[in-house]
């Protein structure tokens, strides 16, 4: 059949959502070639017309007939199989005519930026992979939530008590201006900015303000933890249960190659990506996502590897010898600061190394840093001085890509993926010029961590597959990997994973990883 000759290379626009749809009845169709949508992404992250109808309007001059002049909008929306095949036919014979009308002018963009290899190499053969994963989905403990659900309604109810009995009377805590009236009003709290009121006239209760008058008055507190709890039971341990495909009895995420500029991948329905880890109770939530019986989980993480991805772009003689010796890198960037040997080096003094290392990989500031942080802003100026005499490549890596932004409009990641700030050229806004240029720091190295774990991810299924291992992978949390195996083939596993993740791509010091199982994603042991 042409779907599964290997001499017919098959185009879509958005390939993944045609593929599961056929793949499910049955009809695995390979070889994916081109993919309209993906292709678009390469040429330009940020383009607005990553969407078939605004892509071909743009690009050929093309109005297509929209979704919703056949099926309707809202409660009277009715499905597709349900429109006439004479309004059915030339919808979907304009989606296919279309996407082969655009093929060669994006093959023609991709030229222009380069992208050739970066969507035959990576981004169409990840197509299939995501596909797969999203077919598996992971199973979920329901009792485990059940239980989780009662807990934190108790708890909330709690919470509300102790604020009212405080208060001296009962309100909405969800309503915005009654807790600033209560706060700012009945407790007569000091509002940190005066200026910072809502359209309504009331004093801001958002988190930050919030965050600055913790410690004021314990119904501020409460108030605090309330919003998180409310937050982590509606989004994660209400909705992820009802989230559950009553055919597999498994939660099935869909991963989005085009939802994040820097090529990240982004999870949606539901997104199984931004589960906290910060919070307690927002790390339990994990403890409900499980192996079946006879398996295990196995996580596998790149350690530390966008301060890697730096070093090797910047070619620090410093941070290259510190990763090269194994060495713990935050610790040693605090030694060189602070100008101590490495076993004198205090956790406080750790945590400040921390923070600069992650924040410059941001982009960040010294006042950035000041309030990431208990330093005054001219010891955060002096630590960043001190930063960059230590590690003088840094500098010179951060400044150049600056310029580089500047001039030329684009920044790219190691194999070559680009990303355009307009803003840096023009004579935009500071503000918004400010943030582009964090973005344009952020952008190579974040970008670069995203290319080389697409890469372990397309390398991972033959690898275990030649090692005759059944393991699959079901989640990537974008450093983390999460697969299932059987019990048996725990260790094997993680060790083939690991050996890949960690030759996916050569720097010029190795990427480590590390790994860990358990029953669930929450409580695991390291290998």
């Amino acid at each position: 059949a042409p779907m599964t000759n290997p001499k017919i290379g098959k185009l879509a626009h958005n390939a993944k959502y045609d593929y599961i749809v056929l793949a499910q009845h049955g009809l695995v169709v390979s070889p994916l070639t081109f993919d309209t949508m993906l292709a678009e992404f390469i040429v330009d992250p940020s383009s607005r017309n990553l969407g078939l109808k605004n892509l071909a309007f743009a690009k050929l001059g093309e109005e297509m007939t929209h979704i919703e002049e056949l099926i309707g909008k809202g409660k009277k929306q009715i499905s597709m199989a349900d429109v006439a095949i004479e309004s059915v036919a030339p919808y979907a014979v304009a989606d296919a005519e279309n996407t082969l009308r655009l093929m060669p002018l994006e093959e023609k963009e991709l030229k222009r930026v380069n992208g050739e290899k970066l969507l035959e190499e990576i981004d169409m053969p990840l197509t299939a992979v995501l596909a797969e994963m999203e077919m598996t989905g992971i199973s979920l403990d329901l009792p485990f939530f059940a239980e989780m659900d009662k807990e934190l309604t108790k708890r909330l109810s709690q919470i509300e008590k102790k604020v009212f009995d405080s208060v001296g009377k009962p309100f909405n805590i969800n309503s915005t201006q009654q807790l600033s009236d209560v706060l700012f009003k009945t407790l007569a709290l000091e509002p940190p900015d005066k200026n910072n009121k809502t359209a309504s006239g009331h004093y801001s209760t958002a988190a930050g303000v919030l965050d600055e008058l913790s410690g004021k008055h314990p119904v501020v507190d409460w108030v605090l933890e309330q919003r998180e709890l409310s937050k982590i039971k509606s989004t994660y341990v209400d909705a992820l249960p009802v989230a559950i495909n009553p055919k597999t009895n498994r939660v099935h995420t869909s991963y989005s190659q085009i939802g994040a500029v820097t090529g990240r991948l982004s999870s949606n329905n539901p997104n199984l990506q931004n589960i906290p880890i910060r919070s307690e109770t927002g790390r339990r939530v994990r403890n409900g996502f499980v192996a079946d019986r006879g398996n295990w989980l196995i996580s596998v993480d790149y350690s530390q590897i966008e301060l890697r991805i730096v070093a090797h772009m910047a070619q620090d003689e410093g941070m290259l010898a510190a990763f090269r010796a194994d060495e713990d890198i935050h610790a040693t960037t605090a030694a060189a600061i602070y100008n101590v040997a490495l076993d004198a080096v205090t956790k406080d003094m750790r945590r400040h190394a921390k923070a600069i290392n992650f924040g410059l990989i941001y982009g960040m500031s010294a006042f950035g840093l000041m309030r990431g942080t208990d330093l005054t802003l001219a010891e955060a100026e002096n630590f960043v001085k001190a930063y960059f005499t230590k590690f003088p490549g840094v500098k010179k890596y951060l400044d150049g890509i600056r310029k580089q932004a500047a001039s030329q409009g684009y920044v790219e990641t190691l194999l070559g993926r680009r990303r355009y700030f307009p803003a840096l050229q023009g004579r935009t806004n500071p503000q918004l010029k400010a943030r582009e240029e964090r973005e344009a720091i952020n952008a190579p190295i974040q970008g670069t961590a995203a290319d080389i774990m697409k890469i372990a991810m397309l390398k991972i299924p033959p690898a275990l597959k030649k090692a005759k291992l059944s393991g699959k992978m079901l989640l990537q949390v974008h450093d983390e990997l999460v697969l299932e195996c059987p019990k048996d083939e725990v260790e094997k596993t993680a060790k083939v994973v690991k050996e890949t993740m960690a030759d996916a791509y050569e720097l010029d010091i190795p990427l480590s990883t590390e790994a860990r199982y358990g029953a669930n994603w929450g409580e695991m042991k390291t290998i």
